[in-house]
């Protein structure tokens, strides 16, 4: 049986840049999608992946940023501005990772909503670590404050990987900052949403988006109304 909880996808080399934005002078809508390949993966030719989005959507139009991104042009905001901070990097080695080394043009383009849906990077074995050298929360922690000011909203998410203690720790950094905190289960939890590479096809990345939109609707509909 196939284990459709198994990141097959490398973390390295997953995208040239760190940060990439799309910046509109006119935007009342500023959103920063913080997320691994899932949010962003550039081409790999050699895994049979040649796209420029999130794996594993038939197109770009297809993945959860940009479905999120047309939603909210068409109801609220047709001049809204997005970004991308590819966190696959800090995942991968959050022990010694600074965010202000990878991430300030994120932090410069001053979202005032911020999606964080990561952790499928992380190494297994930190999940039975007894005193890993850093925690995990506590990179996250570091990694949200560093993007958002007080005025930003933030929303954090189980992963599409099924990781308890990731989890945990994301929320317990929810729950110390007021910010919302968004179920994955019914989609991290089903092989319907799993595509090339375990990744989410479009059926998942439909359903990521759903989830994620529904959570966001009401504050971006109180920033525009502002």
């Amino acid at each position: 049986m196939k284990d459709f909880q198994k990141n097959i996808i490398p973390a390295f080399g997953q995208n040239p840049n760190n940060v990439y934005l799309f910046d509109n002078e006119k935007s009342k809508l500023r959103i920063l999608f913080v997320g691994n390949s899932i949010t962003k993966h550039a081409p790999r030719p050699e895994v049979g992946w040649n796209n420029d989005c999130g794996m594993a959507a038939s197109s770009i139009e297809k993945d959860y940023v940009h479905l999120i991104v047309k939603w909210l042009q068409e109801k609220y905001d047709p001049n809204l501005a997005f970004g991308v901070a590819q966190v696959a990097a800090y995942e991968r080695s959050f022990f010694e990772k600074t965010p202000s080394d990878m991430y300030y043009e994120a932090k410069d383009f001053k979202p005032n909503i911020i999606i964080m849906f990561f952790g499928a990077n992380v190494s297994k074995n930190y999940d039975t670590m007894e005193n890993p050298p850093k925690k995990f929360g506590a990179a996250y922690e570091e990694l949200r404050n560093y993007l958002a000011d007080d005025n930003t909203k933030v929303f954090h998410s189980e992963g599409f990987y099924i990781r308890p203690v990731l989890d945990y720790e994301k929320n317990q950094v929810a729950e110390k900052y007021g910010d919302t905190f968004i179920s994955m289960k019914g989609i991290n939890d089903i092989p319907e949403t799993h595509g090339m590479f375990n990744h989410p096809g479009d059926y998942g990345m439909e359903q990521i988006a759903k989830r994620f939109f529904e959570a966001i609707e009401p504050v971006a509909k109180a920033i525009v109304m502002k």
